[in-house]
């Protein structure tokens, strides 16, 4: 009799082709089983009971959602299907195609109705390409909408040396900078400064005031500094005298380290 050895023990020839079918009976069995799992689920997925039947919202949204929602994952799975539909992929496209919107939230109820619930960014200041073109943005420092023409000042305004060509969806500074000059520029109220807008640069930034007036400082100075030099020159008793200085001055420099060049109009 011959034999075998499979690298453990010894078994003779028969026994170790019993055992290879075996193994390969077993094997079969369970691609079989994986097999109708697998159709199985893909069955019920495409079943009409676990489809998305309806979408709700606003009207701008839904059309867009439905775009998404059409075709098969794999060309198989629906992308109806109430359990994986692509709820990432809709929030992020409509985030984008909507800059106004701050927030998505989006729900499947027991009616397998998607509800698209949007939460909208509120104005806080204005970014202007020039006197006749501005756009909201929001306390982040997105520009997220244009914005009607306005009489009078009605909004503090943010404007660049060189305009932003398509605004909508963009910022002219980072969120931080941009929260770090919304701060700073309220703290001018304790200085009796009340300032319409700023103008921004690669290089430095321009408070522009109501009469006519800029203050200046450079972008890489830490703003307590800019605030306390400013606050100590307004101080010092040959300016404090003078009647409505502030009003006079065509400029106000705050560009050199501890030193302040002020120019009349």
């Amino acid at each position: 009799m011959k034999i075998v050895s499979s690298g453990r023990v010894l078994n003779s020839s028969e026994f170790y082709k019993r055992k290879q079918r075996r193994r390969r009976v077993k094997l079969i069995l369970i691609s079989i089983g994986f097999i109708f799992l697998i159709s199985l689920s893909v069955y019920v997925l495409r079943l009409e009971r676990f489809q998305i039947k309806e979408v709700v919202g606003r009207e701008e949204v839904i059309s867009r959602a439905r775009e998404l929602l059409e075709g098969y994952y794999l060309w198989i799975i629906p992308r109806t299907s109430a359990l994986f539909y692509p709820r990432r992929e809709i929030k992020e496209n409509l985030l984008r195609a909507f800059p106004r919107f701050k927030s998505i939230n989006l729900d499947v109820d027991s009616s397998h109705t998607l509800s698209i619930n949007v939460l909208e960014r509120t104005s806080f200041a204005m970014y202007c390409k020039d006197i006749s073109k501005c756009y909201f943005i929001d306390e982040d420092g997105l520009i997220f909408a244009l914005a009607p023409s306005f009489s009078g000042t009605v909004y503090f305004t943010y404007t660049t040396e060189d305009p932003i060509t398509n605004p909508i969806g963009e910022r002219f500074v980072s969120v931080e900078d941009f929260r770090n000059l919304s701060e700073f520029i309220e703290t001018f109220g304790v200085l009796s400064i009340y300032p319409k807008g700023l103008e921004t640069s690669s290089e430095e930034y321009k408070l522009l005031l109501p009469t006519g007036g800029e203050i200046i400082w450079r972008r890489d100075t830490d703003l307590n500094l800019v605030y306390a030099n400013l606050e100590a020159f307004l101080a010092d008793d040959a300016i404090r005298t003078q009647s409505n200085f502030l009003d006079k001055i065509s400029h106000l420099d705050l560009r050199t380290e501890n030193k302040v060049f002020y120019k009349f109009k």
